[in-house]
């Protein structure tokens, strides 16, 4: 029997265990397959290191930024409160092809703006200034390249560059605005988000549109922009069920996508799937089963560089979009590896 099929069987047998659980904090250990294991008890929104040893994250929405090892799990908090004005937290953290590390800080998560923090997590993260930015950006792994939303309607590019050591924003280009936006013949009116730049090249960019299917239930297409041409393309082409890429992998064939297609019924059954980037023939594989566990689900996948780990989270089914209860490891040499 293949060994991920032998994990399932063993994943819904303790499923039978969490009937009557109540939802909160994290994830029942008992439900966990061999190749998915803890990697900490509470954050959001992981992002990994360029080496992979480290994974950084937010502790919660407008909170603080940690860093943890993956080897040894040990933590560390990266950002103090004096690091922004009162009021204000960070929301994303992301790694910049240099190093450095990338923050979205604000008041709120749609009204946010850049910081830049220095790899050695020395000193103060700098602001980036000029740049309103909303939820978060799309960052290069290879180049300066970054692309952001200032209002979910509109999508900029462009290059993070230093001037004595000060980080800034130059060459911005609007590359998609949602006023007049027709994919296939289909007009899209709906909010919008950026999420990766398609390896190798990074000639495309991955993102998110927004919808609502015919019962007026929250939904998400997988889309691409070709950078070059202006191409635009519908991935998933699928408006009835929720389809929001994630982290992608680095040969650029395959993202991870957060998606109810097992139960079109919205964001609270959202479960990580394997999402081929082929518009004449899309792929799902299911990755994760959170969501067969009453109260959780799982989201928020970024792939490690080599491919070979995926860092997700668990949540709550009705807390906020992108709320986390913990951060997990999905090994796909594991859960890829016959027996």
């Amino acid at each position: 029997m293949h060994f991920r099929y032998w994990n399932l069987i063993l994943f819904f047998s303790a499923l039978m265990a969490c009937d009557d659980m109540e939802p909160g904090g994290c994830f029942p250990a008992a439900a966990l397959p061999d190749h998915i294991s803890t990697l900490t008890d509470f954050g959001q929104r992981a992002e990994w290191s360029l080496d992979g040893r480290y994974v950084y994250f937010v502790d919660s929405a407008g909170g603080e930024v940690w860093q943890v090892d993956v080897r040894s799990k040990r933590l560390q908090k990266i950002t103090r409160p004096e690091y922004r004005p009162e009021g204000h937290g960070y929301y994303r953290v992301l790694c910049l092809s240099n190093g450095d590390l990338l923050f979205t800080c604000g008041p709120e998560r749609y009204q946010l703006y850049m910081q830049v923090m220095d790899k050695s997590l020395e000193g103060r993260p700098i602001s980036i200034p000029g740049e309103q930015i909303n939820e978060g950006p799309a960052i290069s792994r290879i180049s300066r390249k970054i692309a952001w939303s200032p209002d979910h309607k509109k999508i900029y590019t462009g290059r993070i560059e230093y001037n004595d050591e000060v980080p800034s924003v130059v060459d911005k280009k609007l590359i998609i605005d949602n006023t007049n936006l027709v994919v296939d013949g289909i007009r899209y009116e709906d909010i919008l988000e950026p999420q990766n730049f398609r390896p190798p090249e990074e000639n495309e960019l991955i993102w998110s549109q927004y919808g609502k299917t015919a019962e007026g239930i929250f939904s998400s297409e997988v889309m691409g922009c070709n950078l070059v041409k202006g191409e635009l393309f519908n991935y998933s082409r699928a408006p009835e069920q929720y389809d929001e890429p994630e982290g992608i992998f680095p040969d650029g064939t395959y993202t991870l996508i957060e998606s109810d297609k097992h139960h079109p019924a919205g964001t609270a059954y959202i479960d990580i799937y394997k999402f081929k980037l082929d518009t004449a023939d899309p792929e799902y594989e299911r990755l994760t089963h959170f969501s067969e566990v009453p109260g959780y689900r799982s989201s928020n996948p970024v792939v490690r560089d080599d491919g070979k780990m995926i860092v997700f989270q668990a949540s709550i089914a009705g807390s906020a979009a992108g709320a986390g209860c913990g951060l997990y490891l999905l090994d796909l040499g594991k859960y890829n590896d016959p027996e």
